[in-house]
């Protein structure tokens, strides 16, 4: 029994210095509730583990492991995307293994990693041979033992009482960097899915935005056509050598407004620029549903843009050139209020740039949308062809990733320039939006300033302004308000 509470203790105390970068003990000096909920995480972690060999160190061991891939994960994450490792990542493991390129998963496959998984391999064979099992012999019915106390360690922290003390410490909403230095990678993971598991759907300042929403009536422009431009920004605006963007820009200046687009992320999660836009929710309003909405996007479903515009009489339609069951969008878009999706089985033998369907072939559907319909329509459209990793390999002649984010920048510009043309030959008004979901990742253009603004505009067929409009900054929920503002006027 010593030998076991010094290896959970000693484990505890590694686990702690392996997950943080640089190593570090600060989150032993946080508060005592936090201690004993990290410490409840950890039981169940070596409970776990234990029940499988009944070895302490080795149990130790794998604990340990899990706290350094965990550390190493959150790191590089970090490095790319300009956040630590949350809760919520887990729910998107599933879509790293079904697209690994998208999520940066083939460096599980680089030597360096495959080194460590051997290595890994290596240890577990020889601790099993070292290491002796502590299980008394002919005590079989001890082997339930640590399943129940790994059942029980969740059971304390999936309670009601555990959540409400995990408010008391981190509030109703993220503080993410001072959270994880706070209280380390695992304790405020935790500490975040607790609340998250029990706040308010939608909350009292969710449910507020949804009443001030404007109230699209019949009228207004025909057409309404939005899209979520992947990765897109004006990079010689922010003093970055990058390529001329003429139709982008000569829309900015008959546009009803344009600027720099804040978004609640960088180099990734698109669901939240998305469901931003898409429901005019700031990400203050969600608490901690805001790392990812799309889990849980049913319980805001009524705010949604599509089913106001629909209420309103609208036809409407989402596209986007890839596999329909992303971010579940299969299932949440209908109840997002959009009649149709038309995804990446009717791009089947279009035109990719790179290895994604090119925003040519977007435009391509977006114009035979346009020209088909007969009746008021809202059509949402998400780009891809601008979608991470850039290097060797991606575009024939183009190794540089800065030239291959250039061409594709280029070829989202002139999709603009087509969509925008086909607008303006339709009667009845047309109403466009262009905006980025993010900036690209940190190894793109590691110089790049303000990386939590894309760009976007607004443009009205009706309206022809006296002089280019003043640049306007708004937060990405603020321009699909300010879309639906202008979808309801007559």
């Amino acid at each position: 029994m010593t030998e076991l509470l010094l290896a959970f203790t000693l484990s505890f105390v590694a686990s702690l210095l392996l997950e943080s970068r640089p190593p570090s003990l600060a989150a032993l000096r946080g508060p005592a509730t936090a201690q004993a909920i990290r410490l409840t995480l950890h039981l169940a972690v070596f409970a776990g583990a234990f029940a499988l060999s009944w070895r302490p160190w080795h149990a130790a061991l794998v604990v340990c492991v899990a706290a350094f891939l965990f550390g190493e994960g959150s790191a590089m994450k970090r490095r790319i995307l300009g956040e630590p490792v949350v809760f919520s990542d887990f729910a998107l493991v599933k879509l790293a293994i079904r697209h690994p390129r998208l999520y940066y998963a083939e460096k599980l496959i680089e030597p360096r990693a495959l080194a460590i998984f051997a290595a890994i391999a290596v240890a577990t064979v020889l601790w099993f041979w070292i290491e002796p099992s502590i299980l008394p012999a002919g005590f079989w019915a001890l082997l339930a033992v640590p399943p129940m106390v790994c059942a029980a360690a969740v059971a304390a922290l999936r309670s009601e009482a555990a959540s409400r003390a995990a408010r008391k410490l981190v509030g109703e909403r993220p503080d993410l960097d001072a959270d994880v230095a706070r209280f380390g990678i695992g304790g405020s993971m935790t500490l975040h899915w607790l609340v998250w598991r029990r706040q308010a759907r939608p909350s009292a300042e969710a449910r507020a935005a949804m009443a001030a929403a404007p109230k699209p009536a019949t009228g207004g422009p025909s057409l309404v056509v939005a899209i979520q431009c992947e990765s897109f920004l004006d990079l010689a605006a922010r003093g970055i050598p990058g390529p001329d963007l003429p139709a982008f820009r000569s829309l900015a200046r008959e546009a009803v407004a344009w600027g720099r687009c804040r978004v609640p992320a960088e180099g990734a999660y698109t669901m939240r620029a998305e469901f931003g836009f898409l429901t005019g929710l700031p990400s203050e309003a969600l608490g901690f549903d805001a790392f990812d909405p799309y889990i849980v996007a049913e319980s805001y479903a009524q705010a949604s843009l599509a089913r106001r515009l629909k209420a309103a009489g609208r036809r409407t339609v989402f596209l986007h050139p890839y596999d329909r069951r992303f971010f579940g969008r299969d299932e949440l878009m209908p109840k997002l209020g959009f009649d149709r999706f038309i995804d990446g089985e009717a791009f089947a033998g279009a035109a990719r740039v790179g290895p994604y369907i090119g925003d040519a072939a977007v435009a391509d559907a977006i114009e035979a949308e346009i020209a088909a319909t007969r009746e008021s329509l809202f059509l949402f459209a998400v780009t891809i062809e601008n979608h991470g990793p850039w290097g060797a390999g991606r575009l024939p002649g183009v190794d540089a990733p800065a030239e291959q984010y250039a061409r594709h920048l280029r070829n989202a510009d002139a999709m603009i320039g087509r969509i925008a043309a086909a607008l303006k030959a339709q009667p009845g008004g047309a109403l466009f939006c262009v905006y980025g979901d993010h900036a690209p990742a940190r190894t793109l253009h590691p110089g790049l300033p303000d990386r939590r603004a894309a760009d976007y505009l607004i443009w009205d067929s009706r309206v022809r302004p006296d002089a280019p409009p003043e640049r306007l900054d708004l937060d990405v929920d603020a321009v699909g308000r300010l879309l639906l503002e202008r979808a309801a006027s007559a």
